[in-house]
């Protein structure tokens, strides 16, 4: 199974086959993608925990309460679970620290003429 495939099939999963694994290849593909998830001036606000031991699954299960009490089987048979963690709120801070890390890392220099400009002024 190619995972690249799967995903642009864009089919969502109603349930799992508890014996059905991923390969160690597989999860590395899936970590992959999701590593390299485009965001806004890379301020990449979010982070993943996958899950894939018993134990794990057991874990984010637990959040499936109230409403969400269905996706308790989902969670427990599933291979592995990703939990996407959202960053709320983005404050000048954090912008500045992700600003001078594309500065460090001279993707600057490749943008257009008016990033060159605004780089000059910094200099100042």
């Amino acid at each position: 199974m190619d995972i690249i495939s799967v995903a642009l099939k864009r089919h969502s999963t109603k349930a799992f086959d508890a014996s059905k694994k991923l390969t160690p290849e597989q999860a590395e593909q899936i970590k992959t993608l999701l590593q390299y998830s485009p965001s806004s001036t890379n301020s990449q606000p979010w982070h993943f925990i996958v899950a894939s031991t018993e134990e794990g699954k057991a874990r984010v299960a637990k959040s499936a309460a109230g409403n969400y009490v269905f996706n308790k089987r989902k969670i427990l048979d599933a291979s592995h679970v990703v939990v996407f963690c959202a960053k709320t709120a983005m404050d000048d801070a954090w912008l500045k620290l992700v600003v001078d890390q594309e500065d460090a890392d001279g993707r600057f220099a490749l943008m257009n003429p008016l990033m060159i400009f605004i780089k000059i002024i910094k200099l100042r």
